[in-house]
């Protein structure tokens, strides 16, 4: 269906500059029927209202005003207003240009019922950073959020991860904002939830709603934060090398193998449910030939959940990435130039009618998600200060959700 009696109306209040009234409308819309955001206008505007809350959150913070600060000769002051600043040096795309559309403060609902079950990518925890260690648990200090981390196994299938996400979702087992693990029975279950998916983290998800469709009716929406949902051809190329090799290895073993595939993975002390590990088919799952036949079986039933799904994707240049990306980042631009060193767009974005692209930023694929690597972890690497304002970016996905009534 194409709604044109909501759209005409939505149009006429945008055209009139009646935000708030074009809010409230398309709040009371989307509670009598979910898939007026299969509209490609209510698509349209969901996108522009979502980088418009980005950018007023992200004016507020003013390291992030700071490095989007150009300087000019001989110390000459950036004259451009703070939200251009923001806008053009943390998004990407011709929607640039609507930093300057003045919009009202977020329309936030005043319960706070629903939890954010974020779900994190491969090699989650092998790294020397964890995903938003210091945004969410200032989230939930400041606006009274609730946010509960999946305990993602760093390295198996997107099917087997099923029951980490099922762990959060049903009995509030992973692990607290501030990253700490919820050790099993201490977990509070959530009631309704939004589910944030980063990387791997978005099949995951994807998957979890294919297999386990009982969960459907509590899942207010889903974020894809540069969610592989295609696949990325580096798992291709990796999945080609280890495909016919024995993986059954010792630690010592799996540590060097775990260098191979990223030489900034640290996994001294850190390898948890060494048991679970599934090398094999971690990576198949993440290959371009297995998500593009999950999304073939699956995304009719996905879409008929009438589930609002989100996508958020990246995009960077070639200089603005870890030296030891530059290869990824140079072999993606033979596919599409706005690539985020591991995605292309088209595989971040989910191919459906309640799916809709909210924005595209300008970041590396770790830039939105991770904070600055320790120095001594660089391996002399620029590119690990990861400057994105990720805080504002939360800030966004809550209140753009609160005002669509997907949490009160």
């Amino acid at each position: 269906m194409s709604y044109p009696v909501e759209v005409a109306k939505l149009k006429a209040l945008e055209k009139k500059g009646e935000y708030e009234a074009l809010i409230k409308e398309l709040r009371t819309m989307i509670k009598a029927d979910k898939r007026v955001l299969t509209a490609n206008y209510v698509k349209q505007w969901c996108g522009k209202r979502w980088r418009n809350l980005f950018i007023s959150a992200a004016v507020e913070d003013k390291e992030a005003v700071k490095v989007a600060s150009k300087r000019g000769l001989l110390g000459r002051k950036d004259k451009r207003p703070d939200r251009q600043k923001i806008a053009e040096r943390f998004l990407k795309g011709d929607e640039i240009a609507e930093w300057s559309i003045e919009m009202p403060a977020a329309q936030i609902a005043r319960k706070k019922n629903v939890t954010l079950v974020f779900c994190p990518g491969f090699i989650n925890g092998l790294l020397p950073v964890q995903a938003f260690p210091e945004e969410f648990p200032a989230l939930v200090k400041e606006e009274g959020w609730k946010i509960i981390r999946a305990d993602s196994h760093p390295m198996r299938g997107c099917d087997a991860n099923n029951a980490d996400l099922l762990r959060a979702i049903n009995l509030g087992e992973g692990a607290a904002a501030n990253t700490n693990l919820i050790n099993a029975g201490k977990g509070k279950p959530p009631k309704d939830i939004i589910l944030m998916g980063y990387s791997k983290g978005g099949p995951d998800i994807l998957s979890l709603l294919a297999h386990h469709p009982e969960i459907r009716p509590r899942v207010r929406c889903v974020f894809t934060w540069a969610g592989a949902i295609g696949g990325a051809h580096a798992a291709d190329a990796i999945y080609d090398m280890i495909k016919d090799m024995d993986l059954n290895m010792v630690v010592g073993q799996l540590n060097a193998f775990l260098k191979l595939i990223s030489p900034a993975i640290v996994t001294e002390g850190k390898l948890r449910r060494f048991d679970e590990y599934d090398i094999k088919d971690g990576v198949r799952s993440l290959t371009t030939t297995a998500r593009g036949d999950f999304l073939r079986e699956h995304k009719q039933s996905i879409d008929d959940a009438n589930i609002p799904i989100f996508c958020v994707t990246t995009a960077t240049t070639l200089m603005e990435v870890p030296t030891f990306q530059m290869q990824d980042a140079l072999n993606l631009n033979k596919y599409d130039a706005n690539n985020d060193m591991q995605l292309t767009q088209a595989q971040a974005k989910l191919d459906i009618p309640m799916a809709t692209h909210l924005a595209m930023l300008h970041g590396h694929h770790w830039d939105i998600s991770y904070p600055p690597f320790p120095i001594g972890r660089r391996l002399g690497s620029p590119n690990l200060d990861h400057p994105f304002p990720r805080k504002a970016a939360i800030q966004a996905i809550f209140r753009f959700s609160s005002e669509l009534g997907l949490m009160d």
